[in-house]
């Protein structure tokens, strides 16, 4: 009977001590859903006469998540090509930069706005029209997605843009 009791408890032993190694292929998905604190408002992608070769997409990605994440990439179903590019002044003149990752710290919003940080999207064989919706989704450090649905639009959600036939 001492030999039964003395196996079970080495193999309790040994259960514990691999339990960390069973455990490991369940990380990426807590990761995962971890990283999903984070989320887009605002999203939307400006309108392109038929034919254009490139348009941009707006929003603010909103983290409410404990632990910084670092954003390393974004991708659309519009097209092949998706970058983050920000505007630089160069002297007197301004021009666009790829960038490669931008770190966004919890209670914080990324900020992709018209004139500033944007995304370019690239590369794609049909122009967004005015009224489709585009998926953006943004990639993380650990390659998870947070996602949307971004309407195609002329102006910015809330602008006062409004063609009502006067102008200055």
């Amino acid at each position: 009977m001492d030999f039964l009791m003395t196996g079970r408890s080495e193999f309790f032993s040994l259960s514990a001590r691999f339990l960390p190694l069973l455990l490991l292929p369940l990380l990426p998905i807590s990761l995962t859903a971890a990283e999903q604190g984070a989320h887009w408002e605002y999203a939307w992608v400006r309108s392109v006469p038929p034919g254009a070769a490139v348009a941009a997409a707006y929003g603010r990605l909103v983290h409410h998540g404990a632990a910084p994440l670092t954003i390393t990439g974004v991708t659309s179903s519009l097209g092949a090509k998706a970058q983050m590019h920000d505007i630089i002044a160069d002297g007197d003149q301004r021009r666009m930069v790829a960038i490669d990752a931008a770190p966004l710290a919890p209670r914080e919003a990324l900020v992709f706005s018209p004139g500033g940080r944007h995304i370019m999207l690239m590369e794609f064989e049909q122009a967004p029209s005015e009224g489709d919706e585009i998926e953006l989704c943004a990639v993380t450090q650990n390659n998870a997605t947070i996602c949307t649905m971004a309407p195609v639009r002329r102006d910015a959600p809330g602008s006062s843009h409004h063609d009502s036939g006067h102008h200055h």
